[in-house]
Order: C-alpha cells, then structure tokens, then sequence
C-alpha cells in the first residue's frame, strides 16, 4: 500500500508530493530547521519550522524523505488507508 505526502518546498517555493510504499517505512523523525549557524529557524509568529524525516529501508542501506506533513497527521492517513483496503 502507498501513502501520498508533501515534500518540503525547495528553493524556489516548488512543493511537490511524494508517493511511499508503506512496507518499507522504518519510522518517524521530527526535527526542525537550521539556519547555516545551527539554530533554530522561526517564522514571523515565533514558531519554530519544523518537518518529518520518513526513515526507509534502502535496497542495500536505510535512507529517508523530508516531508512537511507532521506525524500525527501521517498516521491518521495511514490509518485511514488500512481502513479502506479492509
């Protein structure tokens, strides 16, 4: 089964979405963005941006995606699909 999610925007705004195969996710990491000094990066409100690393069995080594979507809302759509397919 695949679960579609958002990539984190590139450079140039650009936000694509990704499609990933469920059986190969390993977990879930939270983290936030740095700025080239190693802080924290916060929006005008204050708050701290952060994305989701989708770590994933590789072929030969894991690998992972940055993705936009927090956690919870990852799991509430995985949750959803396993519904679906029931």
């Amino acid at each position: 089964m695949y679960i579609t999610l958002s990539l984190t925007p590139d450079r140039d705004g650009f936000q694509g979405t990704i499609a990933l195969n469920t059986e190969k996710i390993i977990g879930f990491k939270e983290a936030a963005y740095k700025d080239i000094g190693g802080n924290s990066q916060k929006d005008k409100a204050g708050y701290v941006g952060t994305y989701t690393e989708v770590l994933m069995e590789g072929l030969k080594f894991p690998c992972s995606v940055n993705v936009s979507d927090p956690v919870q809302s990852i799991l509430r759509n995985y949750g959803n699909n396993l519904d679906e397919t029931k």
